[in-house]
């Protein structure tokens, strides 16, 4: 199985008609190892290209050696190439990354220190310059730091997030504080013998009596109880104001990638 001129494997027949006419590929000598690759070369391609691979390519082990840059989706690539590909789609993967995560976004995590152009909603302030992007988006909203090189980013320790709209702040800037709606009720006692008991809200009569007397002594009586329930839904439905929860550190976007 000589090679020609330019080291590529030559055949004084051609090799498509020798696949055609099922007429094996031999090497000159009877090594079993030489043997095994000519199987392999009859079983998998043929030079002129004419026919697709088959099969398995075993190469005992052995390097594929000088392998072009594949060029094509189907091509095959080498170790160069593979050591370039970081470098050469940097771009496009920041490029997608930016796409997927802004500057300005909130996760929550598990870390608890700043990272890879992440900072812990604390607080705290940043320079205005090592951060641009994100002065440019909050301003001074948030804190303005020392207010000429620094700026604070949200605070978020010990807080909800809450979606922006219905009865929240008007801005994302402004904590909305603690609150409960108000319990109201009136009970009305008309001091007068035989006089009249009514309650209304969250204030029930239950049971009345009367023994004849007037307001300056033991006279009608009334028993009163308080449900909030009856003021509002709200109440009654948790045995706590805060829901149960599991605390996490929020971080903000706060560099792009470049």
């Amino acid at each position: 199985m000589p090679f020609d001129s330019e080291g590529m494997f030559s055949r004084l027949h051609n090799w498509e008609d020798d696949r055609i006419n099922d007429i094996d590929i031999v090497t000159d000598h009877m090594d079993e190892e030489d043997d095994n690759f000519a199987e392999g070369l009859s079983q998998c391609f043929l030079k002129n290209g004419n026919s697709q691979m088959e099969g398995n390519f075993n190469a005992g082990n052995f390097k594929l050696m000088n392998v072009a840059d594949g060029a094509l989706p189907s091509d095959a690539v080498n170790r160069s190439q593979l050591d370039e590909i970081t470098e050469e789609n940097s771009s496009l993967l920041k490029e997608v990354m930016n796409t997927l995560v802004k500057v300005g976004d909130i996760k929550a995590s598990t870390i608890s220190e700043n990272h890879d152009k992440w900072l812990l909603c604390n607080g705290q302030a940043v320079s205005r310059s090592d951060y641009a992007d994100l002065f440019a988006l909050i301003g001074i909203n948030f804190g303005e730091g020392n207010g000429v090189t620094t700026f604070n980013v949200p605070d978020y320790r010990g807080k909800f997030l809450r979606g922006l709209g219905g009865d929240s702040k008007d801005d994302i800037y402004t904590t909305q504080e603690e609150g409960l709606p108000n319990i109201t009720g009136n009970i009305n006692i008309l001091l007068q013998r035989h006089g009249t008991r009514s309650a209304d809200g969250a204030f029930e009569m239950t049971t009345t009596s009367s023994n004849g007397g007037d307001y300056t002594s033991v006279g009608p009586q009334a028993k009163f109880n308080l449900d909030a329930s009856r003021s509002s839904e709200i109440y009654g439905a948790s045995e706590h104001v805060t829901p149960i929860n599991q605390a996490v550190n929020f971080f903000i976007k706060a560099k792009k990638e470049e």
